[in-house]
């Protein structure tokens, strides 16, 4: 079997005696040169982070060295008999067992290939004929050395092992990869380039500083995280990573320290999960607990506040009358007293308003849903507003799909949503602008985008936007847009906004249509 093998293999190069009479003529260019070109090897071996983790000692690298050295001259001995087969396999077992991959063996053919076909060129050039037959004859060398070294490969559990966890960690929803003893990337799945994205041949050898956000850096977290590796061999904590594009995505890592066969330190393995959509449920639970506490003690107080309120405008009202009584039978008016008064009237009656408002947010009733064009509501709620738009120097421009598919909603509390958008929009123009609404569809349902030319926001106002009693306006109460959201998640919509500052906001409400007949 092992000499059918031989023969076969030789036959499909066209590896004979020809070839072997080339070779050996190559025996003085090798004996003086190939020591020279196994160190020029070994140094490009050593620029890969996981061939210089196995070859780290002196004594490691001069066996090295000399088993390559000896590998050369076998070449030019031209003898492709069974001995020569098995020591290529040997070959191979041996830097299977060191750990060495695939991809780094290959590449060592190349490199050999690319460092003695210059000199055999150089060696053989009053012959070109000559010189052609030798470079083909040491390629068709090294492409039977290649396939031999790979049979211990091919037939060992490791690579099969290797093969099988390559693919669990390229085909893995989460973020895995390998750090040498530098922090330097040595691996970078798919999972990595969807996130991140970067490409793996963009981020190999690159260091972890590349995806740390530098407000992170500041913290002192590498630092954390070596004290944790070294005290408990791993670390689990959440954190933020940053893509190419600048954004912050909220992580759950899990590191863990690797060692290798003799127990050194030589990296650690990481896990890294994106939990932006967790972090956002969470918020939203948080927001919704939040309401819910905000509305009862909302209704509570509104309730307590009312009936005082209400006796003292009446008896601000009383004592108005009296003044005017006192100011006849004088002949003249109290006028410090009128316009105190009228000060007390103007900030009672805006305690009004704001418990209003706190009864109108936790008092919202449950929708009453009916079929509802959006483009109709839309229409007929700005044909009252325009007076409004007006005064404020506004432009309004409309862009309504007239193909909009109807949804079902409570037509008062969409326009109720819709409306506080529109007056925070109108307020963000005080010197006048353009407010543009638009309606079309998405693959979700129905869209209305509601856009401003106005001051706009930073984006940590942005952040802030939905939460309860945040507002940029004096005088406001903070639960306007939070009375939107709550209208449109109720609809089983959502409601998203862009804003940059000094040139404008953009609020994009997204509304299902209706699944009706």
């Amino acid at each position: 079997m092992a000499l059918l093998d031989r023969e076969k293999r030789l036959k499909f190069l066209n590896l004979g005696e020809r070839d072997a009479q080339l070779l050996r003529a190559l025996r003085p260019l090798f004996e003086q040169r190939a020591a020279a070109v196994v160190d020029a090897f070994s140094a490009r071996l050593l620029a890969f982070p996981e061939t210089a983790q196995i070859v780290r000692d002196r004594t490691t690298m001069e066996r090295l060295k000399a088993l390559h050295l000896a590998y050369l001259l076998r070449i030019t001995e031209g003898a492709f008999d069974d001995e020569y087969f098995a020591g290529r396999r040997r070959m191979g077992q041996t830097y299977e067992r060191v750990g060495l991959a695939p991809r780094l063996f290959l590449i060592a053919f190349s490199f050999y290939f690319e460092l003695l076909t210059p000199l055999i060129r150089e060696f053989l050039h009053n012959d070109a004929t000559h010189c052609h037959e030798t470079v083909i004859a040491f390629e068709k060398t090294l492409m039977l050395d290649v396939s031999l070294a790979m049979d211990a490969y091919i037939a060992s559990d490791r690579y099969r092992h290797l093969q099988q966890l390559e693919s669990i960690v390229n085909d893995s929803a989460d973020v895995i990869f390998l750090l040498d003893g530098e922090k330097r990337f040595r691996t970078w799945n798919r999972a990595a380039e969807h996130i991140f994205g970067w490409k793996a041949e963009e981020m190999l050898g690159k260091p972890v500083t590349e995806i740390i956000p530098p407000e992170v850096l500041k913290t002192g977290e590498l630092e954390r995280i070596d004290h944790e590796i070294a005290q408990h061999g791993h670390y689990q904590f959440e954190t933020a990573r940053m893509a190419r594009d600048g954004r912050r995505v909220p992580v759950e890592l899990t590191l863990s320290l690797m060692r290798d066969q003799q127990g050194h330190a030589m990296g650690c393995s990481v896990i890294l999960r994106d939990i932006t959509e967790r972090k956002r449920l969470e918020e939203s639970k948080l927001q919704s607990e939040r309401l819910a506490v905000i509305g009862t003690m909302s209704a509570k107080l509104a309730h307590e506040i009312r009936n005082p309120l209400s006796s003292v405008l009446l008896n601000l009202d009383l004592v108005r009358d009296e003044l005017a009584s006192l100011g006849k039978a004088g002949g003249h008016s109290p006028a410090e007293l009128h316009a105190l008064i009228r000060t007390m009237d103007a900030e009672v009656r805006r305690i009004e308003r704001v418990t209003a408002d706190y009864l109108k947010f936790a008092r919202l009733p449950k929708p009453q849903r009916e079929r509802v064009s959006l483009n109709e509501l839309l229409v007929n709620g700005l044909a009252f507003m325009q007076s409004l738009f007006d005064s404020a120097g506004v432009k309004l421009q409309t862009e309504f799909d007239p193909y909009l598919p109807p949804i079902r909603a409570d037509e008062s509390q969409v326009w109720q949503a819709v409306l506080n958008v529109i007056r925070n929009a109108v307020e963000a123009m005080p010197n006048g602008g353009t407010l543009t609404l638009q309606t079309f569809r998405s693959d979700a349902g129905n869209v209305v985008q509601i856009t401003d030319t106005g001051h706009g926001m930073t984006p940590e106002q942005r952040q802030k936007l939905f939460k309860p009693f945040f507002t940029t306006k004096t005088g406001g109460t903070g639960l306007g847009l939070p009375l939107t959201q709550q209208i449109i998640t109720e609809h089983g919509g959502r409601i998203e906004c862009e804003s940059v500052a000094g040139k404008g906001t953009t609020f994009t409400i997204h509304l299902p249509q209706s699944t009706d007949t």
